[in-house]
């Protein structure tokens, strides 16, 4: 199967703050660095490769009505209790994809208000 998605850019307001959540929720250190007047703090993947950044530049707004991200976790329990030592909301609670998949997906809203996803294809690991 092809991958589509080659990058992705979430619109922060505050930076400081965008990067210290998704720094929490991703278990990584994320570094800002500035290109002109853009701000950019970059998520990798295992190949540490850049796949998405977070990104302060004017003009662009967080939204929770529009396009949505979602990032795969091996366990959304720990991800969800994440997303709230950090600063975010839960959105929508998990829940299946369709009935009998297996597939879970729950939303959440980031510092910035952003609406996220995160995606698991087995809510309860080891099953």
């Amino acid at each position: 199967m092809k991958t589509f998605v080659a990058f992705f850019e979430i619109p922060a307001v505050n930076m400081e703050r965008a990067v210290q959540f998704y720094g929490t929720v991703f278990g990584e250190k994320l570094e800002v660095v500035e290109y002109g007047e853009e701000k950019m703090a970059f998520i990798s993947s295992g190949n540490q490769q850049p796949i998405g950044c977070i990104f302060n530049l004017k003009g662009y707004q967080p939204t929770s009505n529009s396009i949505t991200i979602s990032f795969y976790t091996e366990n959304m329990d720990e991800s969800l209790v994440l997303v709230r030592k950090a600063g975010g909301k839960i959105a929508t609670e998990p829940c299946e994809t369709c009935e009998g998949s297996k597939d879970y997906f729950a939303y959440f809203l980031d510092t910035e208000g952003n609406r996220i996803g995160l995606f698991t294809r087995n809510i309860h690991p080891g099953e």
